[in-house]
């Protein structure tokens, strides 16, 4: 089963989506396993999540996936952890460890700042404003709280990467 809400940010090898199966009280047990299934034939190998619990990430390396957890937490905390996050998965590029699905519980604006966060990171954007202008080309709710986020960290994640190759 295809995923409601992701978006490839480099196709074949970066993806950012909610969490398999939906977020909060949506979320379907059924729906987890045919998502995961369909990741996997898509070739994701690694699953990094940003959700604040670790809900989902047994049954993700039980399906076979290697996992990452860097929780995001919807407080002062969120730009530094999202900048650790971004940080993550740009080292786990870099080590070509195959190709990543990064998700957090449910496709809104925190979803948005990731996919903007990881675009700065990797040299997918050149600017703040670029990397929200992805993230809004994605289908990602991009608002105030995105804006500010993104804003707070957006410079000090600007620094290329070989990631992209």
């Amino acid at each position: 089963m295809e995923p409601r809400t992701y978006a490839w940010l480099i196709p074949g090898r970066l993806a950012v989506a909610e969490r398999p199966g939906g977020g909060g009280r949506s979320h379907r047990i059924t729906r987890r396993q045919a998502e995961l299934g369909w990741w996997r034939d898509q070739g994701i190998r690694t699953v990094v999540s940003g959700m604040e619990t670790r809900h989902g990430l047994l049954e993700a390396a039980l399906a076979g996936f290697a996992i990452r957890w860097f929780p995001i937490h919807d407080d002062d905390r969120g730009p530094r952890e999202t900048a650790e996050l971004a940080e993550a998965v740009a080292a786990l590029l870099d080590d070509d460890a195959g190709p990543v699905l990064v998700h957090v519980n449910r496709p809104g604006e925190w979803l948005a700042a990731t996919d903007a966060a990881l675009r700065l990171r990797l040299g997918l954007a050149g600017d703040v404003a670029g990397a929200l202008a992805g993230a809004e080309r994605d289908g990602l709710p991009v608002g105030s709280t995105t804006v500010g986020l993104i804003s707070q960290i957006g410079e000090g994640l600007h620094a290329p990467r070989s990631a992209t190759r």
